[in-house]
């Protein structure tokens, strides 16, 4: 239990750590928050391209918000299942509960998802890219989404990266009638310009890290479900400077998420909008409203 009273810094730390501690061994994932997950309703479509199962629900608080205040539909492309072939099929597994949790339709692109998706394997087999680029094209083709969410350029781990060079593949080898917008995360690297500060609401976050553990063999080895709080507060810190303005006011957010949005437009990426734009909870997240 927190105190309710003043709390010394060192008490505060005391506090988190003890909390950390019993969620180590005492959070269940058996709670599931479906009252929460509507029927999309608006007709507009957003695609995660997420390069192993678990990055839907790290990245995915822009998505599922999209889905709850605004009646998007959410659909996540598998791109890989992982590397280790002993947990592929596992992984799909628990990649399809952990969407079903969040009502998020979920696409697997090969059984055990596709493989060698990284930039040397862009450069040093390019038949094999161009098959995976061909694949997820067609599923582009197909859904012609409203907004697709990847990494950055620069997530600092290899199917991070590849899967953010496979999606602009993706883009440049369809019409140049497509023109969605193309929203970038972070994980394993951070971004020198996010533009978009979404808030998390404690219940969406709850949902997420519930949605989370269903990726049992992954937290089972790393727990780093228990991090994505700590995680998303400091994204906070990192949005008032990055997305606001260096020296103003910081908003009053305890979780957000970043997020770079841009056009994809002529076949190149343009911007969505000019300077930073904050997402706060409590009003329905319009994307159209942000978009100059």
């Amino acid at each position: 239990m927190v105190s309710s009273t003043a709390l010394s810094p060192h008490e505060l730390v005391r506090q988190i750590e003890a909390l950390n501690r019993a969620a180590a061994t005492g959070l269940s994932a058996s709670e599931a928050p479906l009252n929460r997950v509507p029927t999309p309703a608006c007709g507009k479509c957003c695609v995660i391209l997420s390069p192993h199962p678990d990055d839907e629900c790290i990245t995915g608080a822009l998505a599922l918000r999209l889905l709850r205040e605004s009646g998007w539909r959410v659909v996540n492309l598998a791109i890989t299942h992982g590397s280790n072939p002993e947990r592929q099929q596992a992984r799909a597994a628990e990649l399809q509960s952990a969407c079903t949790l969040l009502g998020f339709d979920n696409f697997l692109l090969a059984e055990r998802g596709l493989v060698r998706i990284s930039q040397a394997s862009r450069e040093g087999d390019p038949s094999h890219w161009a098959r995976c680029v061909g694949i997820v094209a067609a599923q582009l083709s197909t859904l012609r989404p409203d907004l697709i969410i990847c990494p950055h350029a620069g997530d600092a781990q290899a199917a991070h990266i590849g899967t953010h060079l496979l999606a602009l593949d993706a883009l440049r080898s369809l019409g140049a009638d497509m023109e969605p917008l193309v929203a970038f995360t972070e994980y394993w690297a951070t971004m020198t310009t996010p533009n978009l500060m979404v808030e998390v609401e404690a219940h969406d976050l709850g949902d997420l890290m519930t949605a989370l553990m269903l990726h049992a063999g992954e937290v089972s080895r790393n727990p780093y479900h228990l991090s994505l709080p700590a995680w998303m507060m400091d994204n906070v810190r990192r949005g008032a400077e990055l997305v606001g303005r260096p020296g103003g006011p910081a908003p009053g957010y305890t979780f957000a998420t970043l997020y770079q949005v841009m056009r994809w437009r002529g076949g190149a990426l343009v911007p969505a909008w000019a300077g930073g734009r904050f997402a706060p909870r409590g009003l329905p997240l319009a994307l159209d409203a942000l978009v100059s």
